[in-house]
Formats: C-alpha cells, structure tokens, sequence
C-alpha cells in the first residue's frame, strides 16, 4: 500500500481529500499538515512515499517544500492546487515535482496521479495539458521567474484585502472606511503591492492578482 503525505492550508479541502483517499485500498494517507514547515518535519518522520502539496502555503512556497523534499527525502511530489497558469506549471517541475493536478480533478484522476509519480512517471492534469498546447500559440507571456518571487515572497492579508476591494471598484477613501485605516495606510498597502509585483497602477495589479488565483475574476467590477 502507497502511503502518502498531504500539505493542504484549507481544512475543507484537506478534509475532503482525505475522505476520498480513505476509500481506495491502495492508498494510505499517514499524516496531513496545513503549512510547509510541519508539513516538511512530518514527511521526514513518517516517510511516505508521495506528498500531495498545494503551491500556496501560508508559510512558505509549494516550490521551496518540493524542493526541499525531493533534496532531502525519497518522497515523490504531486502538486495539487488551483494554480492553472504555465508558468506556474513549468516552475513546480523545475522544483522537482513528479505529477500536477487541479483540485476540480476527479479522485480516480488524483489517485492516479499518486501512483504514477510512484513508479517515477510524470501525469498532468488533462485540463491542464490542453490549455498548454493552446498557449503555444498565443503571445502572452508572464515571466516565470516573476511567478516563483510571488510564490515565495507572497502578498500579505492587508495587501490582498485592498486589491480586492480595488477589484470591486472602491476607490481609497472607500476601503479605508471599510478596513478602518486610514487612507494614506491604505494608499501605502497598495503601492507596496505594486512595487512587488512590478505593476504601474491598479488595473494592471487587478489583472496580475486575477492571473495569480487571488482575484475571482467573476467579482472585478469593469470601470
């Protein structure tokens, strides 16, 4: 029996997860963690043989964990996130990762994934496979180490909170009324974010946080 690992910060998911793994006889999950640093201390106890890991952890990177496990561990790496983007999927394979799936994948679809990154074979999620052939004929491009410096260093609640109220088009004074701060801290929370991610103005971060998974882009109101 495979036994497994996973590092999920969303105790919803992490549930659920488990409850479908718990069903299939030749999966074992022998330890979850919602944070990389545990998640890392725990893999180097118990040994699993794959680790299911999100990319986006509120300690550290997805990346920087599959790094560290595949440095210093035997353990395969199955990303498992909600991050869709290429660059996103180039990155976590340059990390070391073994396989990569959406959570929206089907059970016997992640199952999979898990044994195959087992027998060193590399699956990615169908979704995913069609929309990086779609991109190889488009211009778009996001550079890649743009996204691993996001992963790594990632905006803070405060930051992430005013651009998202920047996407439902309040202005400063607005969101500083709501968040109970005033307006030059807001304005500070938000140039900040843009320094970070190389962006001149508001739109340009609500299109990047959109991109980045911190946006839903049914909630961005066009002006």
């Amino acid at each position: 029996m495979l036994k497994i690992v996973i590092v999920e910060p969303e105790t919803f998911t992490l549930l659920g997860i488990k409850g479908a793994i718990a069903q299939s006889p030749d999966i074992e999950v022998t330890g979850s963690a919602n944070c990389g640093k545990i998640g890392f201390q725990l893999i180097e106890q118990v040994n699993p043989d794959v680790v299911l890991v999100d990319l986006l952890l509120p300690d550290m990177s997805g990346l920087e964990l599959t790094r560290s496990i595949k440095r210093n561990t035997n353990s395969k790496v199955v990303i498992f996130t909600n991050e869709t983007h290429s660059d996103f999927i180039n990155s976590a394979f340059r990390y070391g990762a073994d396989s990569y799936m959406l959570k929206s994948a089907d059970i016997e679809l992640i199952e999979l994934a898990i044994k195959r990154a087992y027998f060193n074979e590399c699956l990615l999620d169908p979704k995913l496979a069609k929309k990086l052939l779609e991109r190889l004929y488009q211009n778009t491009y996001i550079d890649p180490n743009f996204v691993e410096k996001n992963l790594i260093d990632p905006p803070s609640e405060r930051q992430i909170q005013v651009l998202r109220l920047l996407a439902q088009g309040l202005v400063f004074e607005q969101i500083a009324r709501e968040m109970f701060l005033s307006v030059s801290t807001v304005k500070q929370y938000a140039s900040d974010l843009y320094s970070k991610w190389g962006v001149k103005n508001r739109y340009e971060a609500i299109k990047r946080g959109a991109m980045l998974g911190y946006i839903d882009y049914n909630l961005i109101v066009n002006e």
